[in-house]
């Protein structure tokens, strides 16, 4: 019994090992456009070579966006978008394979392939405006498939990226 909760556990940890975002997929900001009614986020999506991002699994989620304006978020050719009020979360066997923190009452940003995305790319033109005007460090996290040895797995990926602040100002 010991023996396969240490295993689970060590499985489950190595999924979340991924997190670490210089050997995994990442989600940056490229930019913020200020403007007197708040600030429009850009985003980009850097693969790393063995990693792509399958239609219909793979994902990437942006927490706790405050103050998103309806309407306003835009996706590259071959992407689509969703924002709900809990985020779309990496799963192992129906549990979290990561825990980042989701705030309930914030929108949160998903965006997902409709196309294979190779690895070793850099996808951009991912954009969102926000009524808020300042900005704090956020979180995101996605799913993607590793391919190694000719093997293909499920990686899940937590990491820090700029996002609107929700906190009064």
């Amino acid at each position: 019994m010991r023996k396969t909760i240490l295993a689970t556990l060590m499985l489950g940890c190595g999924l979340v090992i991924a997190a670490g975002p210089a050997s995994a997929i990442q989600v940056v900001v490229t930019s913020i456009d200020k403007s007197g009614d708040g600030a429009t986020y850009h985003f980009a999506v850097k693969t790393e070579p063995g990693e792509t991002l399958t239609p219909g699994v793979d994902f990437v989620t942006v927490y706790n966006f405050g103050g998103l304006v309806d309407g306003s978020a835009k996706s590259p050719a071959g992407w689509g978008f969703s924002s709900d009020e809990f985020g779309r979360t990496p799963t192992w066997n129906g549990y979290p394979a990561v825990m980042p923190i989701d705030i309930p009452g914030l929108n949160n940003l998903t965006w997902t392939p409709k196309r294979p995305i190779s690895g070793g790319m850099t996808v951009d033109g991912f954009t969102a405006t926000t009524h808020a005007g300042g900005t704090m460090d956020g979180e995101y996290t996605a799913q993607v498939t590793r391919s190694a040895g000719g093997k293909s797995s499920k990686q899940a990926v937590i990491g820090q990226l700029t996002t609107p602040s929700y906190m009064a100002q």
